[in-house]
């Protein structure tokens, strides 16, 4: 069982840790559904799809290209509200991370994690945004970002090597 999720859009990718993407999804997924657009359908479809990639290690976080401009911002307006929530608290106690049902009682699996700090998880966050927003920094030639572990974010070489 692998502890990285690969998130990609329009051709720049990045690692992050399975759980500190879940933590994540889980407060983005809040955000939409409380949101004034959660009944537009690429949103609807969108939490669904988010639902089971937090839920399930091996699954990427897919962002949608065909999105368009207004939703994008729609989307980044939604995870800096996630991040602002998740500022608001120094960790998050494992047993209630495990007790977020996701999907079919599918649940985000801490490892073994007694608490997950939120820092890290924002930094994850700001770092989608920046994705989002064709604002991510290139990662060092030959490796790729890896943000959301419990040190911050750092690199993971890539072979063959990832220039994105």
């Amino acid at each position: 069982m692998t502890a990285t999720k690969g998130v990609e859009f329009e051709g720049r990718f990045f690692w992050a840790y399975d759980v500190a993407a879940g933590v994540f999804l889980k407060h983005l997924i809040d955000e939409a559904e409380a949101s004034k657009h959660i009944d537009e359908p690429w949103l609807s479809k969108a939490v669904s799809s988010w639902r089971v990639q937090a839920a399930i290690t091996e699954a990427g976080l897919t962002l949608e290209e065909e999105w368009s401009s207004a939703q994008r911002a729609i989307l980044i307006e939604l995870a800096e509200a996630a991040c602002k929530k998740l500022e608001k608290r120094k960790s998050i106690p494992s047993e209630e991370i495990a007790s977020w049902p996701m999907t079919d009682n599918l649940r985000i699996f801490p490892r073994s994690a007694t608490e997950v700090l939120t820092a890290p998880i924002i930094e994850l966050g700001r770092a989608i945004i920046a994705l989002l927003s064709g604002n991510l920094p290139q990662s060092p030639k030959g490796e790729a970002w890896f943000y959301g572990t419990p040190t911050g974010r750092s690199t993971i070489r890539m072979n063959p090597p990832w220039n994105g």
